[in-house]
């Protein structure tokens, strides 16, 4: 093996694990990090502590433990206000609560410094998800969860296009 095709089995091992256990995690204090699942839920790094509670409150969501979702989360906006991963996924777990309006207006107030793409998409797709009281909890998880992501690769795509002067 050469020493070029270790990142890319490095790569293939995070994708297996991800795939095959549900969640897959790096980072912490460098900022570096995300976490990841095979959901296509996921959080940025930040400071240890709001990771560490973020990173709980995500597994305990995951496994449809909503209560304890609810109190990590909750911690983690008592010691770090508008940490976007806290907001988004509080906004989620409240309308797996059946408090679908507090869920709303919770997702309203979600911002992502540096990433004004992501947070367009994340508002835009709330505003709309609001005007259908049809959808489901897990549905509108799925939809803003992908909006998400989608924000952010077209973040980066901006950004590298810029890089590249296109």
């Amino acid at each position: 093996m050469t020493l070029t095709s270790l990142p890319l089995l490095a790569a293939l091992i995070l994708l297996a694990g991800c795939l095959a256990h549900g969640t897959v995690g790096v980072g912490a204090a460098s900022g570096m990090g995300v976490a990841l699942s095979s959901y296509g839920d996921f959080l940025h790094s930040g400071p240890d502590a709001a990771y560490r509670n973020n990173r709980d409150g995500l597994q305990a969501f995951l496994r449809g433990d909503y209560a304890t979702a609810r109190t990590r989360f909750d911690a983690t906006l008592e010691q770090h206000p508008g940490n976007p991963d806290a907001v988004f996924y509080l906004g989620l777990t409240l309308m797996f609560l059946d408090e679908r309006e507090q869920g709303f207006a919770v997702l309203a107030t979600y911002r992502e410094p540096f990433k004004t793409r992501v947070a367009q998409e994340v508002s835009w797709w709330t505003d709309y998800c609001r005007k259908r009281p049809d959808m489901s909890p897990e549905t509108i998880r799925q939809t803003l969860v992908r909006a998400r992501a989608e924000g952010l690769a077209t973040e980066r795509r901006e950004r590298w296009e810029r890089r590249r002067g296109l």
